[in-house]
């Protein structure tokens, strides 16, 4: 961990106890070049601090952290429900943000945040980690020479085991539920590869007692580019897409929760021809965090990123609205 006294490293107060936090940022936040921990705020000061243990770091009420002169950047993993009221909250004190996935529960909640960033002149990053992991750009080369030839279809597929009772995810009071807490996945894999813009979505969204429990649908892109998702609570765990052209196909698995220390492939196949072509390991977390932290440390821009958010957000509301309720 860089020493407080480096003046390009920016200093980053976490916001709630989260498991991603404890699991994955906060390890990240430690390795990185460009920040540094300087407090948390969570409900419980105990589970706070166990977060952090041997660390020599401040344990902050949330007033207190979002007025820290000592923190440059807020990283804001609380409850899906809460996103936009704490991310306003730290915008308007001049805090950068990094925010948790999704971002907001609707265009309007997501437009509102957007907008109180750029009128302050600041850095509001959704946490698509993912897309920082170098396999993705060794895909995207793979397309742009060609090897699988004009791009056909893509699916994105992202399931796992039910949450446990309790978790908030499975709490529609406070954003849960498949498509909130899973929709920028497929949404954003869709943004980074295809060609053209989507439209006509449809599908099914299976619900249980108003929680969204999963979502499977298709959409066709500007470029006649066919798009299939699933996002699912409850079932084995899937994570994978696969981009079909008219000479080949490339396929990922791991793709959204590829481990730090997992060194993946993506696979190339043509006809009965099959190539692993190795990705190397790389934490997407911290890279992500770096990522946000050279463009604030450079002054920007941030349009880029914020506009990424706002189709994002589109995508993920016309999946809502394109597919048909099932109650289960």
């Amino acid at each position: 961990m860089r020493s407080s006294d480096d003046t390009r490293c920016l200093g980053v107060g976490i916001l709630g106890c989260s498991d991603i936090a404890r699991r994955k940022f906060i390890p990240a936040v430690l390795c990185s070049k460009l920040a540094r921990l300087s407090a948390i705020y969570g409900r419980d000061s105990g589970t706070a601090a166990a977060l952090v243990p041997d660390l020599r770091c401040d344990f902050m009420d949330c007033d207190e952290l979002l007025a820290s002169r000592h923190i440059q950047v807020i990283y804001n993993s609380l409850p899906n429900h809460l996103h936009e009221e704490f991310t306003i909250r730290a915008l308007e004190q001049g805090k950068h943000v990094i925010c948790e996935k999704p971002l907001g529960l609707s265009t309007a909640s997501v437009e509102r945040m957007l907008q109180c960033a750029e009128a302050n002149g600041l850095l509001l990053y959704e946490n698509l980690m993912f897309l920082c992991h170098p396999q993705h750009d060794m895909v995207k080369n793979l397309l742009q020479f060609g090897k699988i030839g004009r791009l056909v279809s893509l699916r994105s597929v992202f399931g796992f085991p039910a949450p446990a009772t309790g978790n908030f995810r499975l709490d529609p009071a406070m954003g849960g539920g498949a498509l909130n807490d899973l929709s920028r996945y497929p949404a954003a894999t869709a943004l980074y590869f295809l060609r053209g813009a989507l439209d006509g979505f449809s599908g099914i969204a299976l619900n249980r007692n108003g929680l969204n429990l999963a979502v499977h649908g298709t959409a066709v892109s500007t470029a006649n580019e066919i798009y299939m998702f699933s996002m699912v609570f409850g079932q084995q765990y899937e994570s994978y897409y696969e981009i079909v052209g008219e000479t080949g196909k490339i396929r990922v698995d791991r793709a959204y929760t590829t481990p730090a220390d997992l060194a993946n492939v993506v696979i190339l196949v043509h006809g009965a021809e099959e190539t692993t072509i190795a990705a190397p390991a790389a934490d997407h977390f911290l890279l992500a965090l770096e990522h946000a932290c050279s463009l604030i440390l450079a002054g920007g821009p941030f349009q880029e990123i914020h506009d990424r958010s706002r189709t994002i957000a589109a995508i993920s509301d016309r999946i809502s609205k394109g597919c048909r309720d099932v109650e289960l």
